[in-house]
Formats: structure tokens, C-alpha cells, sequence
């Protein structure tokens, strides 16, 4: 099941959050230190329609102990020359739901809530050189490359690239 988060959903996605950087670190360029604080993510968790949202696949449709398993964030950018533009961020399936093809889902249900939105032109996203998989799903959606930040960030002593993404909607 997919459908946005909720502000009850918040301790379930900070677990699955924290839970990527330690199983893909090579996919981030974010680690535990850098987490945000509890509060700044409910604040970010907070659905507007046309500016963001996240969206959670869930394992169960038990509304009781719904068991998230995956995740993609959607940001607009805010500023009015820059609303026409939109980031798609935070994508992320767990081990347990891995091979269902819950990341495309994901990214497919984002993309249909984003072209639905008014003056939206298109999709921006940033990935790791690392991310073969998600690069690859990317590109499937029709994302194209437009750059690359060389040496963008680094675990211990492996340097990863940042590629930049777009989608026209």
C-alpha cells in the first residue's frame, strides 16, 4: 500500500531513514550526524498539496501497526522563480520489501501526483554515483543526466560523485 505519510508516521520513518544511511552508506551524502531533529521532520512531514509531501509503501494495510517499508520525498522549490521546479529526494526501499519493485512504484505515484500540479515544468533529483540501481530506475522514469559534482561527498575514504538529474513533466 502507498500513501502519504502522516505526522503518526514519523517515528517509523526516522527508524527507516536512519536505517539507509547504515545499509547504503555509499548512497548518501548524509550520515546519523547530520540528521535533522524530530521536530524539523514533522515540520517537513506536514502534506501541502502542490508544494510537498512524502510518500510510504507499506508492507500491511493493518491501520493498527502499519509496517513501513519504503520511501520518496517531493519538494517544490518555493521561490516564484523557481516554483516551476520541483525535487524529488529521500527515495528509499528497506531490505524486507527489496525486489518487489516498490521503488518504482513509488517513484510512479510521485510523478503522477507532480504532474497533476499546476505550472510544474519539472523533476529534479541528485544520486549517487554509487546508486546503480536507483540510477537506473531513474533513467527508466525518463530522468537524464545534466551533471555531475565529481568528488561530491565522501564515506571514510571513498569518494562518491553526485549526479544531477531532470524530468520534464
Amino acid at each position: 500500500m502507498i500513501r502519504p505519510l502522516k505526522i503518526s508516521d514519523l517515528d517509523a520513518f526516522l527508524v527507516l531513514r536512519k536505517q539507509s544511511w547504515t545499509t547504503d552508506p555509499l548512497s548518501w551524502d548524509h550520515d546519523p550526524s547530520d540528521a535533522l531533529s524530530r521536530e524539523e521532520w514533522r515540520l517537513r512531514m506536514e502534506a501541502i498539496p502542490n508544494e510537498r509531501f512524502i510518500l510510504g509503501y507499506f508492507l500491511t494495510d493493518d491501520l493498527e501497526a502499519p509496517e513501513l517499508a519504503g520511501i520518496i520525498g517531493f519538494t517544490r522549490f518555493e521561490k516564484l522563480k523557481r516554483r516551476h521546479r520541483a525535487m524529488v529526494w529521500g527515495v528509499y526501499v528497506g531490505p524486507a520489501a527489496r525486489g518487489r519493485g516498490v521503488s518504482k512504484m513509488l517513484l510512479k505515484e510521485c510523478l503522477h501526483l507532480a504532474r497533476e500540479m499546476e505550472g510544474l515544468h519539472h523533476l529534479v533529483l541528485t544520486v549517487s554515483s554509487y546508486a546503480k540501481a536507483a540510477r537506473k530506475l531513474y533513467s527508466s522514469a525518463g530522468f537524464t543526466e545534466f551533471g555531475r559534482e565529481v568528488e561530491a561527498a565522501r564515506t571514510g575514504e571513498v569518494a562518491m560523485d553526485e549526479i544531477h538529474m531532470m524530468l520534464v513533466v
